[in-house]
């Protein structure tokens, strides 16, 4: 439901078919069909760039992740470490 709040208003077809939709979902989609976006050519050229530089960055979220974890784990090393330290003395 967050996705539609996002995108409402605007040509989700992308966001849809990202996501991997059932048969069935796709079966309640053409009961909810209100219409079809008439594009030009210039229109469709457009959007697809825009889709296709859309994917072609898309990847750059994972690595954040690993950042993120690698940065933790340090931290949690590192506070491991000094606790042993003082345990031993």
């Amino acid at each position: 439901a967050e996705v539609m709040l996002d995108v409402g208003g605007q040509d989700a077809d992308e966001f849809f078919e990202d996501i991997g939709h059932s048969n069935d979902a796709r079966e309640e989609l053409e009961k909810h069909l209100v219409g079809v976006l008439k594009m030009d050519e210039e229109e469709k050229k457009r959007r697809a760039a825009a889709a296709a530089q859309a994917a072609a960055g898309g990847g750059g979220g994972g690595a954040n992740v690993l950042l993120i974890a690698a940065v933790l784990l340090a931290v949690g090393f590192g506070y491991y470490k000094t606790q042993m330290a003082s345990d031993a003395e």
